[in-house]
């Protein structure tokens, strides 16, 4: 057991996906300990609602994810440079700026309360009020994360993923005992966001009492420049994790809808658990392109992981989905065992592309959002022109991403041989 540790320590990628996967996973068990006490606390259709707000917020939410991706990037060309001063004034000014954001983002979801209320069969309006705050502060709430990875300081990073998943348990689960029901989740989630977001201040470690004001052109330029094409590419990326979810709300009934969102929420734990190689590829790639160094070999490495980690997902899902079902939801989502094994092929598929995706982000290559398009067009066409049962929507998803994972691949390979050139010369 000791060589065995001593073998994983002595791979650096592998032990810090260890470890980045490890703190993904236990934080992950909170997440769905969450999932798992709303599906037992809430109706179906409550559990339904909640699922299709989150799916809403993460469109709402690329705002925050194209920031962070942004933030990663540059943090690490500082990091790598030991510019800790632009380092401090850059975390500084870019908080400030995301909590004006994250103001006016409130006020708008909150001014559209009724609408949304009216859109998704949500009777009590007061659920998107809290829902609204939730929105308002994701943006800052990214903040940190970001720096944290960008530094590559995975131990912190590992811990913040565990106490802020911890954290969004905590406060949604009293409020739900408490009998606050749909509104009391998202009540409880507000509260846990502002904690957190104090968590990831303190976690990052840097000394914000004193910081030089120094000159960021060249960074703001940076940001804006790699965020406005990551834009079209993190919404292409959530649309095909979530248009599923919006339109099963729409096209079928609350009860199904509910049905979906328990396979949906069992089958992104694959997507969770696998997210962690993609995490540790990003800010280590970046670093490795920023310094001019031969990255090909880490991807290579990476992806070797990344592909057993899937493999032992969906053998997992294909053999017990009665077994994890029942251990998450009870009896109560049944219903959602048949629709396992299929999804978890669907998720997978999904992660390789996201992992391509963020690759060719970290080595510059921003246009990669055009190859992601295609799929999320035949995505909704195929939903909203096919779906007499769940089944198509799972079959939708999954030839949607097959098309997207091909030209993805197809465009790597189309790289490959200007990289390898490029690797030979750094080698002589």
């Amino acid at each position: 057991m000791k060589d065995k540790l001593n073998n994983i320590k002595g791979n650096k990628d592998l032990y810090e996906t260890v470890l980045v996967g490890t703190g993904t996973i236990v934080g992950s068990f909170f997440s769905y300990l969450l999932q798992f006490i709303l599906g037992r606390k809430l109706s179906v259709e409550d559990y339904g609602s909640f699922n299709t707000l989150l799916s809403v917020s993460s469109l709402v939410g690329v705002l925050s994810t194209v920031l962070g991706v942004s933030l990663v990037k540059v943090s690490s060309d500082l990091y790598v440079n030991e510019e800790k001063e632009k380092l401090k004034l850059l975390f500084v000014n870019i908080s400030k700026l995301s909590l004006l954001t994250g103001a006016f983002l409130f006020l708008v979801v909150f001014s559209s309360r009724y609408a949304i209320s009216n859109l998704f069969k949500i009777s009590n309006v007061v659920v998107i009020s809290y829902f609204a705050a939730n929105v308002g502060l994701s943006i800052l709430n990214g903040v940190p994360p970001s720096f944290i990875r960008g530094l590559q300081r995975f131990k912190r990073f590992s811990l913040y993923q565990v106490l802020s998943c911890l954290n969004r348990f905590l406060f949604p689960t009293i409020l739900v005992f408490m009998g606050f029901g749909l509104a009391g989740v998202f009540k409880g989630l507000t509260i846990s966001s502002v904690l957190t977001i104090v968590l990831g201040f303190v976690l990052l470690g840097l000394n914000l009492r004193t910081y030089k004001d120094l000159n960021l052109t060249k960074e703001y330029k940076k940001i804006l420049s790699f965020s406005l094409p990551v834009i079209f590419t993190h919404l292409f990326t959530t649309s095909l994790t979530n248009t599923d979810l919006i339109l099963v709300k729409k096209y079928f009934s609350p009860l199904e809808a509910g049905y979906y969102a328990g396979a949906v929420t069992l089958g992104k734990i694959l997507l969770f658990g696998a997210g962690a190689v993609t995490i540790v590829m990003f800010p280590k790639i970046s670093a490795l392109y920023a310094k001019k160094e031969d990255f090909y070999p880490r991807f290579k490495n990476l992806s070797m992981i990344l592909l057993g980690v899937l493999l032992v997902g969906i053998l997992s899902y294909s053999i017990f989905p009665a077994l994890l079902t029942k251990i998450f939801f009870g009896r109560s989502f049944e219903n959602s065992v048949k629709y396992l094994p299929m999804f978890s092929i669907g998720v997978s598929l999904f992660v390789l592309v996201n992992f391509f995706t963020t690759f060719f982000l970290a080595v510059e290559k921003t246009n990669v959002s055009f190859l992601l398009l295609p799929g999320v067009v035949l995505q909704y066409l195929l939903i909203t022109t096919h779906h007499s049962s769940l089944y198509e929507v799972i079959e939708a998803n999954i030839f949607a991403c097959i098309i997207t994972l091909v030209l993805l691949v197809f465009y790597f390979y189309a790289q490959r041989s200007k990289w390898l050139k490029t690797s030979l010369k750094l080698k002589s």
